[in-house]
């Protein structure tokens, strides 16, 4: 469903709209006014539970020992403060949920993956760094090295930063004149990239993604080398807004939000999960791709309900829908939240519209038909996981 339709559909529930003068302006600062401090003491979420059940694995215990002991070999500890490393510390809680049938050399994996995704996401995040486009533009290329260490067919830097405009782009270009991590066209193992020369951060993902390339499937690593490229290039793209005060239109929110939430990058470990590779021609299909790009809505926007109050009016970022819906239309922050439920509501239906279409688009060959349902299967876990780990982690408290 178009977001238009569903901000369209919403604002048929006319009743209980009230605008709060002003509160735009405030939120979109670092400073909290006595009025933004009273909105945000009585936001609060709107009800709202996925249609789709939840299990836990039963290694969910020892598997989150095992990366807290993995983030402490790559001191990840000594970049975030005590209370900010401890809260990380639940992310694995979402893969023992989207996965809880998958072995336990598989679960460790995928939470690895969630961990390391979730602290790159809370640096790009962090309107507190000193030099927040320096720190962030050096992590994301340093990711870069170790993507194209394996991929070098993948974009390159130079034409990553063409996204940007011409004075961000002298900015990192001047930072980093000798493109220092091009890699040639060779094909080296990523273990073989010296983690010396890395932050904790970027060694901390060289080991995942030497896993990765280890045990997945090529075809699912490039999938996901290009996913995780997309989702840097749109945190940069926020970072960029923020630093330029520049709130993103309804449309341009949607596109940069896909790809900043990583949420399809989940799905291409379902692959690997069952170790059966989805073909290209149904990947890259309009169905396809219409399912993922709900289900990434659907993660996001759920995302925004439950961050809105720590990253939007303590932090000051406006790329939260429950924001920009009270910015464009005249609603509350309460208001605006119960909208974003209604729609997420509705894209929970429409999602089943789509899976439904999807398969009936795959019925001439049984094996395809079968790895399509899995996605669907996945789509759904995930949502329920998504749902369960937001109201258990601490990060939103």
């Amino acid at each position: 469903m178009k977001l238009q339709k569903s901000i369209t559909e919403s604002m048929e529930l006319k009743e209980g709209i009230a605008n709060y003068h002003g509160h735009n302006k405030d939120s979109a600062g670092q400073d909290i006014s006595d009025a933004g401090m009273t909105i945000m003491n009585s936001f609060t979420i709107p009800e709202f539970i996925p249609p789709y059940p939840v299990r836990v694995h039963s290694m969910e215990a020892e598997t989150c020992k095992t990366i807290c002991e993995w983030l402490l070999y790559h001191s990840v500890d000594k970049v975030f403060d005590p209370d900010k490393f401890t809260k990380l510390l639940h992310s694995p809680e979402f893969a023992a949920r989207m996965f809880p049938d998958t072995s336990a050399e598989r679960l460790e994996l995928f939470s690895k993956f969630l961990i390391v995704t979730y602290v790159v996401d809370e640096i790009m995040d962090d309107t507190e760094l000193e030099r927040p486009w320096e720190t962030t533009v050096s992590l994301a290329l340093e990711i870069h090295k170790v993507i194209t260490s394996t991929f070098p067919e993948i974009q390159s830097v130079t034409e990553i930063l063409d996204t940007f405009s011409t004075d961000w782009r002298e900015t990192i270009e001047n930072l980093f004149p000798d493109e220092p991590y091009n890699v040639e066209d060779s094909h080296p193992n990523p273990c073989e990239i010296d983690a010396g020369k890395l932050s904790p951060i970027g060694s901390c993902f060289r080991d995942f993604w030497g896993a990765a390339v280890a045990s997945m499937h090529r075809e699912s690593c490039l999938r996901l080398a290009r996913f995780y490229q997309k989702f840097l290039i749109a945190s940069l793209i926020q970072i960029q807004n923020r630093e330029n005060g520049v709130i993103p239109s309804l449309n341009e929110y949607v596109l940069i939000r896909r790809d900043a939430g990583a949420s399809a990058c989940c799905l291409i470990f379902v692959d690997f999960n069952d170790g059966v590779l989805i073909p290209e021609e149904i990947f890259s299909s309009p169905q396809m791709q219409t399912m993922m790009n709900i289900f990434r809505d659907i993660l996001s926007w759920h995302n925004d309900l439950w961050s809105f109050k720590k990253e939007c009016l303590l932090k000051g970022d406006v790329h939260n829908l429950v924001f920009l819906l009270s910015h464009y239309l005249p609603f509350s922050y309460q208001r605006a939240a119960q909208v974003v439920t209604e729609m997420l509501r509705a894209q929970c239906s429409e999602l089943e519209a789509v899976a439904e279409e999807l398969l009936k688009a795959t019925t001439a060959v049984e094996e395809h038909r079968h790895t399509v349902c899995r996605y669907i299967e996945a789509s759904r876990r995930c949502i329920g996981a998504t749902h369960a780990w937001h109201n258990r982690s601490l990060l939103f408290k």
